[in-house]
């Protein structure tokens, strides 16, 4: 498989966002930091609208965005429990 611009794009949309999210919440916005997971979901939604109902990606496009979704839950509930114990 040849990394071609699109997909390096692609995958810094995936990478970026949960990442910044996450990020920002842990500084300011340590309380609320669960709500990262929904805006994580809805910055993908909004990003990727015309790939999500494709349908040769749709497989593939639902397994990355659970991933993404299930890895930054972890860090956000991580961040979040370890906030409220410390």
């Amino acid at each position: 498989m040849e990394l071609t611009p699109t997909l390096i794009l692609n995958l810094a949309l995936l990478i970026v966002p949960p990442v910044a999210l996450v990020l920002v919440f842990r500084q300011w916005l340590a309380r609320h930091i669960r709500w990262t997971v929904a805006l994580t979901a809805l910055c993908d939604i909004l990003l990727f609208w015309d790939e999500l109902f494709y349908y040769e990606s749709f497989g593939l496009f639902a397994v990355l965005v659970l991933i993404q979704l299930a890895a930054t839950g972890a860090a956000a509930f991580r961040f979040y429990y370890k906030q409220g114990k410390g």
